[in-house]
Order: C-alpha cells, then structure tokens, then sequence
C-alpha cells in the first residue's frame, strides 16, 4: 500500500478528547448578502515562526514543547524518526512506504498521547513515522491533512497566523471577511481524498492543476508541462536554481523558467520566472510538492510557502473555494535554494510581483 491511500484513512483516527473553543465572527457580505446569517466559529488561533521557507507551528505533544511544519500537501502527520526519543514515543512498522521528491523509504507507525495546538487539543493520535532527513532546531516533523482538513483555513503569514474556523450558514457568502476586494478561484474536482487543495490557473493561458502546498518551501512547476506551454528549461538557456529536498535527505536539481504570464484567478504576473524540475523524477508515478506523496500525478504544479507569504489565503474547503489577496513583495521565490530571514527585506524582483492591470476582483460582482 501506497503513502498515498494509507494516510487518508488517518481522518477518521485519533479524534476522541477532542476540546476547542469557538469565537464567531459575522460576515458582512455584498449588499444581496446583508441578512445573511453565516459566521465564523474560530477553532484555533495558531501561531506561525518562519524558518526560512518552512512555516512552523508550536505543539505540545505527549507535554514536549516542538515545532511541526504546516503542510497542507501531505494527507497525514508525519514525525521524524529522530524524534521519538525526545518525545517518548515507541514506534511500529507500519508495512507502508513514504514516497518523495527524493526517493522512498520505510514507513513507522505510533500513537501520540496528546497533541496541543494553542487551544485545540486532541489525544490518542496515530500518526507515521518515516524519512531520513533532518528538521531544524526542534522541528519533530509535519502538520498534515488528517488534522487540518476538518476545519477551513486562513494562513495570514503577514501576522505569522493559522485560524482554523467552522462556517456556520456560509455557503454562499463571501469568506474573504478581512478586504472589500479579493480574488477567489474553484478548486478542483480531483480522485481521492476530498483534503487535496488543488486548483486551475493559467501558465502562458494554458490550463495547469496547482496544489496548494504549504509544506512546499518553493513554488514549483513540472518541467514536462513546462515543455507543453512552451519552455523548454532543459533545451533552453535556463539558468539552474538551488537544488529542492525531500523528507529522505536527497535533493534534486531545478531551473529557472521565464513566462510570458502566470494567472490564478484574475491576478496575473507578466513575465513570471517560475522554479522548474522533473516532479516525477525518482518514483516514476507520483511527487508530492510537499514532503510527502499527496499526488495520483494529476498535479502540474505547487504553489509553495512563498506564494503564502506574499497573500492572505482563506481556503474554503466548506464551499470548495480559495479567497486570497495580495500583500505585497515577489509571489514565487526564483533567488536562493530557501529565504531567510535576513533576506525577506530585500527588493522583490519586479517580474515575480502580479502587474496592477487586474490583481483583484471586486466584492459582489
């Protein structure tokens, strides 16, 4: 069995002594919306630290202060095998295999006896254990979907800021409560797992399937569909880029392509240099643009931590929806194998910044 089929049955485990507490926030809609009755219960308030590229959520697990990566890209939790001491966990074989963007390797299986998540809390979480690589500092491993798809999202990194919310009488109201204009995209009907956050942008006005990943450091774009819209970095003059790694501690090389346009809804950036490498390089059939394999190999592309760092993201999986508004500086990170944080002030390369033409559309129309 496959990471891929075997992590979705993790939804339904681990949920009991599950305690949260909810605040609601009303949304005003467009002027048609006015007597809408939709709120917002908000799960969790979670804070984020940026470690270059990885965005990092503060945990308590088994009563052991940690750091886990967000990674909307992986359809499970993940620790490393490095952690179980630390966190005094036991681990088992699993029978299953973690497939990467470098490779696979043998999966474990343990239960954690609790896991805190500033006010959301859960106990008797199963969860695997596998890879060879290394996290940073106390990084004990991935936030996945099995915990995060029951709720809606909105990664405000500007605020270094996860809120987990539960709509209430929101179907078709506008989630996008914090700006009177926005952008908002369908996601994708894909096979699978309903968690999969995928969605339909346009790379020089072809269709190309993008998943959100924020376990992505880099935005990321295969190169056989580079080739199908035109750039070819391999026969071409593209410049390499640093090298992108996965969760068994390889790595695998990429290059720089230059776009004539790269849209997501009605944001468009001209010109758009984009990171390119063969997804589907080492385990024939599948990539994840996480660390994990998510993909049946319907995914051209994933829109990384970078893209998250530069909008204000709320992904509706209540409506099948995507809200986001710009804030400013590059979208897609094309310097550097990861931005640090003394980096993050520099001047954005003006060809990875949507142009002013049509970057939002407007609430209510």
């Amino acid at each position: 069995m496959g990471l891929k089929t075997g992590l979705g049955r993790l939804a339904c485990q681990g949920r009991a002594g599950l305690a949260i507490g909810l605040t609601a926030l009303a949304i005003a809609g467009a002027p048609a919306q006015a007597a809408s009755s939709c709120k917002l219960a908000k799960v969790a308030a979670i804070p984020l630290e940026q470690d270059g590229n990885n965005l990092l959520a503060r945990v308590i697990i088994n009563g052991k202060p940690a750091h886990m990566i967000v990674d909307t890209g992986a359809w499970g939790s993940l620790l490393s095998r490095s952690s179980l001491g630390y966190l005094g966990l036991t681990a088992v074989d699993a029978h299953t295999e973690v497939v990467g963007i470098d490779g696979t390797s043998r999966m474990l299986q343990t239960t954690m006896d609790s896991i805190e998540l500033g006010a959301w809390r859960s106990r008797d979480v199963r969860v695997y254990v596998g890879g060879y690589g290394e996290w940073r500092g106390d990084t004990v491993g991935l936030l996945g979907m099995d915990l995060l798809e029951r709720y809606d999202m909105e990664f405000d990194v500007a605020h270094n800021l996860l809120s987990l919310y539960k709509p209430e009488n929101c179907d078709n109201d506008v989630l996008a409560y914090w700006s009177d204009t926005y952008n908002v995209t369908d996601m994708d009907s894909v096979r699978g797992n309903r968690s999969r956050i995928r969605v339909p942008v346009l790379v020089n006005g072809q269709t190309v399937h993008a998943e959100l990943d924020s376990g992505a450091s880099i935005t990321v774009l295969d190169e056989g569909v580079a080739r199908r819209v035109g750039i070819d970095v391999i026969a071409g003059d593209a410049a390499k880029a640093g090298n992108l790694q996965g969760a068994n501690g390889y790595s695998v090389e990429t290059h720089i392509g230059t776009f004539d346009s790269f849209s997501i809804g009605d944001e468009t950036i001209r010109h758009a240099k984009l990171r390119v490498t063969d997804l589907y390089n080492r385990v024939g059939t599948t990539y994840v643009g996480s660390r994990l394999s998510t993909s049946y190999g319907d995914t051209d592309m994933y829109l990384g931590a970078d893209f998250l760092r530069s909008h204000r993201v709320y992904i509706a999986s209540s409506q099948r929806k995507v809200y986001f508004t710009y804030q400013g500086g590059p979208v897609f990170q094309v310097v550097g194998p990861a931005l640090t944080a003394a980096s993050r002030g520099a001047k954005a390369d003006e060809e990875t910044e949507p142009s002013a033409a049509a970057p939002t559309k407007a609430q209510g129309q």
